[in-house]
């Protein structure tokens, strides 16, 4: 980690499975710290149940209202509202609301941003989020394996 402080005026953002995701700050930058990203996911979205094997999930919501699993637990995270999900359990979050939702996104310690930078696609300002492919998909749950994500049920499948 720099030892003077670190700024960043320019993050990266990506669309990954629908989601408009900056990079805020990665792991590299914080010494592997900790990831933080700023997430906007339209109506619809849906992330699959899937599990972290090495990192743990904060959420902070800023917009919306999520549809929040976490093991057995279900519940509506609100505006204002943050949530924790520890490694190792199962989650998901879907947008089954009426706008869209954004919230910032901290995984410790750091290395999902890398994951969300070789799954996604860079933004490009004419390019419209569009719903994953089938080759999408294929390429997303290999870099899941290799990211120590488990994908258990994909974006729009019943749990």
């Amino acid at each position: 980690m720099a030892q003077s402080g670190l700024h960043i005026d320019q993050p990266p953002t990506f669309f990954f499975l629908g989601v408009r995701m900056t990079v805020l700050l990665s792991g590299e930058q914080t010494g592997g710290q900790f990831s933080m990203i700023e997430g906007v996911m339209p109506l619809g979205g849906d992330g699959g149940l899937h599990v972290h094997h090495n990192e743990d999930e904060t959420m902070h919501l800023l917009e919306g209202a999520l549809e929040v699993t976490i093991g057995d637990l279900i519940f509506t995270l609100k505006a204002g509202q943050t949530y924790f999900a520890p490694r190792g359990v199962p989650q998901r979050l879907r947008n089954l609301g009426d706008c869209p939702a954004r919230g910032v996104l901290v995984t410790t310690p750091g290395g999902f941003d890398g994951f969300v930078a070789k799954a996604g696609i860079p933004e490009v300002s004419a390019l419209p989020a569009t719903p994953p492919t089938h080759e999408d998909m294929k390429r997303l749950l290999e870099l899941a394996t290799e990211y120590g994500i488990e994908i258990l049920a994909p974006p729009g499948a019943p749990a």
